[in-house]
């Protein structure tokens, strides 16, 4: 299986237990990429079949990936398409984010930091064929709008956009494959909940009048697949909508979160006449882009400026690595008085070498699920945390730190939970 460096966690968790060899593509702050080192062209290209037989299966979220936050662009896609033509590689697009595309990011993003505005912070991009909405063709495209060949299956979902547990979507493809994948559902799942379709179907169409439901009673199942007597004038409102909500919580998450990047550190008087000046050091903390698009800010924190990284420790921890340093302040954020929980990095890398060596550097934290109060609160409270993090001095406390979170795991084993990762992801 072809996906990024970093991929939504549940997939893995649903691939290898199937025996399927991941192979992850490197990627920058937009999503995959297609060309140069690492890229989907170097691999495919230089395939080593004493690997097993060269992939042709990706799974990619292009729309606010999950965990990274980055939209790819249309020229990428076209490009990604492109190879994956070449090697006949099927492109599973998993969409749940697509509504959720942020056109101020960019620009809030440059502006908060001092920045100019880049000439690339409004998207230009202009369908072939309009939707009639707006809204709808502001949005950066699917990869179905260059499919040509038919490799594309595309992913949606009413789960991030009405409620996450109704656990409904739809599928689109070519008809071949949409064929073979319902076989597949008549013999394991059948079919999503009733009464969740019942209720969703009302919520998206709304109650019709009596003339029109009799009037879709009488047609065959023919005409009933292109009867277009439901409007979706409510439906791309409520998207917009909801879209602009998402879009303050991360533009709120952001900023504060910009404001606690980096520790300032004062120097100590050495003699009585040097006491009205001192040399101030700043020593930035973690690095971020402001989300394009999604649920989700990928926080990559910068563990070799702490005071302990590398030290020397004792039996429990000969040395303190980043690894080492990322589980302890994962574990710190969760004490009074910050209470905050993040989700490690290391739960999204593609492979046991990519978590190894670097995906310790990383946090993923969630905008989505909290008001827009909680999420500055919850922000506040993690940039504190950070910052009081990296005046840790002592490797006893690093030590306590990671105790504490081996006997977390033990009794959550004892109690059936399994590792303390199942609670973390979304």
């Amino acid at each position: 299986m072809l996906c990024e460096v970093f991929v939504y966690s549940q997939v893995l968790t649903q691939a290898l237990p199937r025996g399927v060899q991941v192979a992850p593509v490197e990627m920058d702050n937009v999503g995959m990429i297609a060309y140069g080192p690492g890229g989907l062209d170097e691999l495919l290209s230089g395939w080593d079949e004493a690997n097993g037989r060269r992939p042709h299966f990706m799974y990619t979220v292009t729309m606010g990936h999950n965990p990274t936050s980055g939209v790819l662009p249309v020229e990428r896609r076209k490009e990604i398409y492109e190879i994956a033509s070449k090697y006949d590689v099927i492109i599973v697009e998993d969409d749940p984010y697509w509504y959720l595309q942020y056109p101020s990011a960019a620009e809030d993003e440059a502006r908060h930091r001092g920045l100019p505005v880049p000439a690339t912070a409004s998207s230009t991009y202009k369908p072939v064929k309009s939707s009639g909405y707006r809204f709808l063709d502001s949005l950066t495209p699917s990869f179905l709008s260059i499919d040509v060949d038919g490799r594309v299956i595309r992913l949606d979902t009413f789960s991030k956009t009405i409620a996450p547990g109704c656990r409904l979507g739809w599928i689109t493809a070519q008809p071949a494959i949409i064929e073979r994948l319902l076989r597949i559902t008549e013999v394991t799942t059948q079919q999503p909940s009733g009464f969740v379709q019942s209720t969703v179907a009302e919520l998206v169409m709304g109650e019709q009048p009596p003339a029109v439901r009799s009037a879709f009673a009488a047609l065959t199942s023919r005409q009933k697949q292109t009867f277009e007597g439901w409007k979706m004038d409510g439906w791309v409102r409520w998207l917009e909508g909801l879209r602009g909500v998402y879009e303050r919580r991360m533009n709120r998450m952001s900023s504060i979160l910009d404001d606690g990047a980096v520790q300032l550190k004062q120097s100590t008087p050495r003699s009585v006449e040097d006491a009205d000046w001192g040399v101030v050091s700043k020593t930035r903390l973690y690095d971020f882009d402001w989300p394009r698009g999604g649920m989700f800010i990928w926080l990559r924190m910068r563990f070799e400026t702490h005071p302990l990284w590398m030290a020397t420790g004792g039996k429990i921890l000969p040395l303190i690595d980043g690894e080492k340093l990322s589980t302890a302040l994962m574990i710190y954020a969760t004490q009074k008085p910050f209470r905050v929980l993040v989700s490690p990095g290391m739960m999204f890398s593609a492979t046991p070498a990519i978590r190894a060596e670097r995906g310790w550097a990383y946090f993923r934290l969630c905008f989505a699920a909290e008001t827009e109060e909680n999420v500055d609160r919850c922000s506040e409270r993690l940039a504190e945390a950070i910052q009081r993090f990296w005046r840790l001095k002592k490797v006893e406390e690093i030590e306590e730190l990671i105790g504490d979170m081996m006997t977390a795991q033990e009794e959550a084993m004892e109690e059936g939970l399994g590792n303390l990762g199942t609670w973390m992801g979304c």
